[in-house]
């Protein structure tokens, strides 16, 4: 009885130890995909999905055209992008230090803030021709879903509001004036 109850368990251990051995070979195989993904992902809006081939080959039912056109330009404008965002990221860095200083210089403050400006005006530029390089190849209805991705690139920011905005003075709670 004792050698029955011992070839049980010892199946048992080899049954578990292959689920584990499968699992992990699984996890391995669709983390690779994700990764990928991720890799291939272009975020427009931190609060929404990230834009990726598959992504538009599900919302937009783009072919396989228009996927290696998007595959091409997409690869063209992450090049570029990333080169902006990493000049913007240096120049944050160099006014934050600066600002840090025991005395501040206002010249590289006002060139820093400056070359923020010039890089946030490149990104802007990388990305609107993205997405007429991306609407060329689009059919009416394609253009209107690829409007709404793109939209919250080129909308108020609810976070920077303007003079006139607030709730402030000259502003009646009440809704009269």
């Amino acid at each position: 009885m004792r050698n029955e109850n011992k070839t049980k368990l010892l199946i048992w251990a080899v049954i578990l130890l292959a689920l584990l051995n499968i699992s992990t070979i699984l996890t391995i195989y669709f983390g690779k995909d994700n990764k990928q993904m991720e890799e291939d992902s272009i975020v427009i809006d931190p609060e929404s999905s990230p834009l990726s081939g598959r992504y538009l080959r599900s919302h937009l039912n783009f072919d396989s055209g228009q996927m290696e056109v998007y595959r091409n330009q997409s690869r063209k404008f992450r090049t570029s992008a990333n080169i902006v965002i990493h000049n913007l990221n240096q120049y944050k860095q160099q006014l934050s230090k600066e600002l840090n200083e025991e005395e501040p210089d206002m010249q590289q403050i006002d060139n820093y803030s400056d070359s923020i400006g010039i890089a946030h005006a490149q990104l802007k530029k990388v990305t609107s021709q993205f997405y007429l390089d991306l609407r060329q190849i689009c059919n009416q209805q394609q253009c209107e879903g690829l409007r709404e991705i793109f939209s919250p690139l080129f909308m108020d920011n609810p976070h920077m509001q303007g003079p006139g905005r607030g709730a402030g003075r000259g502003r009646r709670s009440n809704g009269s004036m």
